[in-house]
């Protein structure tokens, strides 16, 4: 955390005086941007509220205050797999303009690519190959995955790299490596450039790939299936030990 966040947030817990309702949302603004930068994703009105010191309703009526002016947006997280019996899941408030920098960033990529391969064959070539380089570079962020079993690391390394880039994944079975992605950081540009989820599919890949040696000896496959349920994308991995064998010929 930089030392003027942390002076801002000094200044809004400060006992004593009372601060005005722009310095506090000014402070936590920072805040959500500092969180995007260092984690890709944002934050729920209870972190708000710890790390400021302030009830969780406060901190929500400030963010919501962000929403209004333009300043953050919201969505809802579905990544701790409760059901709907269980409340509504969590409220994600993040930065607008980190929203808007990151869709102008992706945006232009993909129309470079398109540019640079325009027939479809040689454009989800270089899609797939530039996701995989992604999603091995990932893998080897990942901390902590060569001392565990083969589909415990696999699927715990999806699980935290997708959450932390904004997809919000829950696991369509317990012990399962399939998930469903129920949240698209670049849904707004996907419609454009269909390619994106191309690059997902890759970048998935190479975090299987990157996860461990075990898990590619196993020459696990990956299949990404987007928008196609009410939950969101559906993701299958699987490796050679759980694909179901093709009888011989008798």
């Amino acid at each position: 955390m930089s030392q003027e966040i942390q002076a801002r947030k000094q200044l809004v817990q400060a006992p004593g005086k009372r601060r005005s309702g722009e310095e506090i949302r000014s402070a936590i603004l920072d805040y959500l941007h500092m969180a995007a930068e260092q984690t890709g994703t944002g934050l729920t009105a209870q972190q708000i509220g710890a790390a400021f010191g302030i009830h969780p309703t406060t901190a929500r009526f400030h963010l919501e205050h962000l929403v209004e002016q333009g300043e953050a947006v919201r969505r809802r997280n579905d990544s701790d797999g409760q059901s709907a019996g269980r409340g509504r899941p969590p409220v994600i408030y993040s930065p607008t303009s980190t929203n808007h920098t990151q869709e102008d960033m992706i945006s232009s990529l993909c129309m470079a690519l398109e540019a640079a391969c325009p027939d479809t064959g040689s454009r989800d070539r270089a899609a797939l190959k530039a996701g995989q380089a992604w999603g091995r570079a990932l893998a080897r962020q990942s901390s902590g995955n060569a001392k565990k079993d083969v589909s415990s690391s696999m699927t715990q390394t999806l699980l935290n790299t997708l959450a932390t880039l904004g997809f919000a994944p829950v696991t369509a079975e317990p012990d399962s490596a399939s998930l469903y992605l129920t949240s698209c950081p670049f849904l707004d540009s996907v419609n454009a450039h269909p390619i994106i989820c191309t690059i997902h599919l890759g970048m998935v890949q190479g975090i299987v790939e990157g996860s461990s040696k075990a898990a590619r000896d196993k020459k696990a496959s990956v299949s990404l299936k987007p928008l196609s349920s009410p939950k969101g994308c559906f993701l299958k991995v699987a490796t050679a030990d759980n694909q179901p064998r093709r009888k011989g010929k008798q």
